[in-house]
């Protein structure tokens, strides 16, 4: 059947109308203005020590994987010629972090090793060193340990680890990490801290609320009776000797109640050097009002080899 004039006519007004309609919706949007592309933002360059702290802490998880090591405990590390800084302190604890990341690592707490070594009064320099170092980890449950040093060349900063593995000690792997200085880590490096690291970790707390022996008015007690103390098990097996000093309390009638160790010594020494003070006896201090008092007194107790 033929289409007529008319049918053909209103088919084409109707197209018409359908383009203007879409036209129309086109154009509105067409028209909008582009909106503005924020630019990417520049990435922050990472810090040299962060960065070198992340790939040590990757050479180290390799180590530890390898030679099937638990209990890994990172212990502070030091300076040149054996200085003590918080620089030494942050870079272990930025390593023992790093390494914290990895879930296949069986890492120990770093704070019992500050609280040991902070009750101890152990030297720092000379717990950086294998055998004081095993001795400290089997004492923590550690099996295996980190010690380190660091040294400055130019404007980098060199750390060099050495990881061990418990109780020969056996060393597994030598391992280091060069970073760039900073305002920071050069800021650190110049901030010493005492052998014992107790300026940093609040040991003023030891000292006894009793007046000071030989100050205000208050003498100092003597020796009536104090004898050698004894030596350690194991000091004597490793033929190791020292002087631990001590604070005690001596009382009115020159008994040592109490003794707390300010600078120790390792391999159970300070065990054996706060039961030997507490045997000896002395002359109690007098007061102003020259009667018998209660004073603290500094004490040094030394194991001499023979």
């Amino acid at each position: 059947m033929t289409e007529s004039p008319d049918r053909r006519f209103l088919a084409v007004r109707q197209f018409t109308s359908l383009v203007r309609i879409v036209f129309c919706m086109v154009i509105p949007f067409a028209a909008l203005p582009a909106r503005a592309q924020t630019p990417p933002q520049a990435s922050t360059p990472e810090d040299p020590e962060a960065a070198a702290m992340k790939d040590l802490a990757g050479n180290v998880a390799q180590a530890v994987k390898k030679s099937h090591l638990k209990n890994l405990l990172v212990m502070d590390f030091q300076g040149p010629n054996k200085k003590y800084s918080l620089l030494g302190l942050k870079l272990a604890d930025d390593l023992s972090a790093a390494l914290a990341l990895n879930p296949a690592i069986s890492l120990m707490d770093r704070r019992q090793f500050a609280e040991f070594v902070s009750r101890e009064g152990l030297l720092i320099p000379e717990a950086n060193q294998p055998d004081p170092a095993n001795w400290i980890a089997n004492q923590l449950s550690a099996k295996s340990f980190v010690i380190g040093d660091y040294e400055e060349t130019g404007n980098d900063f060199i750390l060099h680890i050495t990881i061990y593995d418990c109780p020969k000690p056996r060393m597994v792997q030598d391992l280091k990490a060069t970073f760039s200085k900073t305002t920071e880590t050069t800021s650190l490096a110049g901030r010493a801290l005492t052998a014992t690291g107790d300026d940093k970790r609040k040991g003023d707390q030891k000292l006894s609320s009793l007046p000071h022996s030989g100050q205000h008015g208050y003498s100092m007690p003597h020796c009536q009776y104090c004898p050698s103390p004894e030596f350690s098990t194991e000091a004597r097996r490793l033929k190791v000797g020292g002087t631990a000093t001590l604070i005690a309390e001596v009382d009115e009638t020159g008994q040592i109640a109490n003794a707390v160790i300010i600078q120790g010594l390792f391999y159970g020494l300070n065990e054996k050097a706060v039961e030997g003070v507490k045997r000896w006896r002395m002359t109690p201090a007098t007061g102003p009002d020259g009667s018998p008092a209660a004073v603290q007194q500094l004490i040094e107790v030394s194991f001499h080899l023979y």
